[in-house]
């Protein structure tokens, strides 16, 4: 029975070290946020668009652009947090387009606490998934169940 009762342990460690609580936490802390510009660029590839609201980490791979010309493959290539001007490349020359920006915003900004709470979130449940198997498997074969 205790071999039995160590597999259940060892399975529902692997099952909850599964669980995608780094994303749960990431998406609880950000809102999609979505600005539109009028675009026109005469003789450039490139446009600069100044964010309405704070890149969240101010990672650019959490942007996504639409353009409303069909020959522009748009893609972020730099942003200055203090600005919060944000690089576009990829553009198409001498045209005019609608850019549409998706960008990830700080959904709790007025609450620090519970920011401090939430960086240390992921960094708890790895340490309670590795602890419980060895802690349960130790109780059942010392016969402390």
């Amino acid at each position: 029975m205790r071999i039995f009762y160590a597999f259940l342990i060892v399975v529902t460690s692997a099952i909850l070290f599964m669980l995608p609580i780094t994303k749960a936490v990431y998406d609880f802390r950000t809102d999609l946020r979505t600005d539109t510009f009028i675009t026109a660029t005469a003789g450039v590839t490139s446009a600069n668009e100044t964010l309405l609201d704070a890149l969240y980490g101010d990672d650019i791979g959490s942007i996504d652009i639409v353009s409303s010309n069909a020959t522009d493959t748009p893609l972020p290539n730099s942003y200055n947090s203090t600005s919060q001007v944000l690089n576009i490349i990829g553009l198409g020359t001498n045209t005019s387009r609608t850019l549409a920006v998706s960008y990830d915003v700080d959904a709790l900004e007025s609450s620090s606490g519970i920011s401090n709470l939430l960086d240390y979130i992921p960094f708890i449940w790895i340490l309670i998934c590795v602890a419980f198997g060895p802690a349960a498997l130790f109780a059942i074969f010392t016969g402390r169940t």
